[in-house]
């Protein structure tokens, strides 16, 4: 019977590891600020103040360059009301090319920022998203700055 029971626990984790090990692995030195959201299998975190940050990946299609996608998400986030504030293009710690673009967006009566970081890996892009209000992230931009070197998608 005890044969039974582990045979069946190993199935059933055997089973289970694809599910726990699958979606995509980012790894990121985050400023101090930041705290992980531990029981979310995707790459999320907050600050106590609120400036949200995420990593998520969309297909690379049609198949472009970083410059093409830097460009087309500023075109796009524009056309929906957003002002560019800034943007910079970058080499990672590992050499992978990123490129930051911030958009700044009325918000009631505050003003907020969304940063898009991008970097094409293979047939994703990946994306790096901060959004909080303007005076929050301000606070912590040079931090975030830094901390997107460190961004490796681990793909």
């Amino acid at each position: 019977m005890k044969t039974i029971k582990r045979t069946m626990f190993l199935i059933i984790a055997l089973v289970a590891l694809p599910v726990v090990s699958c979606g995509p692995s980012y790894t990121m030195k985050a400023p101090d600020s930041f705290k992980r959201f531990e029981k979310s299998n995707d790459f999320k975190m907050i600050t106590a103040d609120g400036v949200m940050l995420k990593a998520r990946e969309v297909d690379n299609y049609p198949e472009a360059s970083l410059e093409f996608w830097t460009d087309a998400v500023a075109q796009h986030l524009e056309a929906q009301g957003y002002i560019v504030q800034s943007e910079k293009c970058f080499k990672t710690e590992k050499g992978l090319e990123g490129c930051t673009v911030n958009f700044l967006l009325p918000h009631g009566a505050q003003d907020w920022v969304l940063s898009e970081t991008m970097f094409v890996v293979d047939d994703k892009v990946v994306l790096v998203e901060t959004a909080g209000p303007y005076d929050r992230f301000a606070a912590i931009e040079e931090d975030l700055g830094k901390a997107v070197l460190t961004f490796n998608p681990n793909m």
